[in-house]
């Protein structure tokens, strides 16, 4: 009978031991690192938008339609609100402001697009554009980024209404 070498076969044991970890845990282990931090982010995008859907319900069943103030410059609100929040290299296009007069206000529309912007920045924004109660969406579109996962593109238009004096 010949004498098992137990020496050799631990060694062998060891090593099988080694490569399945280093093969099949650690990828894996890395993977579900990746997707808490995944899923963390996602939880605080989901709970800023849940806080947004209830204000924006709040603010629809207020229908008045308010004026801005005189001195009111469209252009200018949207250049300072983009520097405040330091993302002008961000900006794809702003289009000019267009003025049309209606039945006893002056309609002024302007167009941003937004590349490769965080969410929490185009959120601050949003915020600071919904904070001026005469100021209206006239639509807002946010496409996700497939290859880098935390940022957005947003294309949105903004309206303001004066009063014809």
């Amino acid at each position: 009978m010949k004498k098992i070498n137990y020496k050799n076969l631990l060694l062998g044991g060891f090593l099988i031991l080694l490569l399945l970890y280093q093969f099949v845990c650690a990828p894996g282990i890395r993977k579900i690192k990746d997707l808490n931090k995944t899923y963390i982010q996602k939880q605080k995008e989901l709970e800023t938008l849940n806080n947004l859907i209830s204000q924006y319900k709040a603010r629809t069943t207020q229908s008045t339609t308010l004026f801005a103030p005189s001195n009111f410059n469209l252009y200018l609100f949207v250049s300072k609100s983009i520097d405040m929040i330091d993302s002008k290299s961000r900006i794809s296009r702003i289009t000019p402001v267009t003025e049309s007069i209606l039945l006893n206000a002056i309609e002024q529309h302007i167009t941003i697009g937004i590349e490769e912007i965080e969410l929490e920045k185009l959120l601050m924004l949003l915020d600071e554009i919904e904070k001026r109660d005469f100021l209206r969406f006239g639509y807002l579109q946010i496409s996700r980024n497939a290859q880098k996962p935390f940022v957005v593109k947003a294309e949105m238009e903004i309206i303001s209404y004066k009063s014809v004096q």
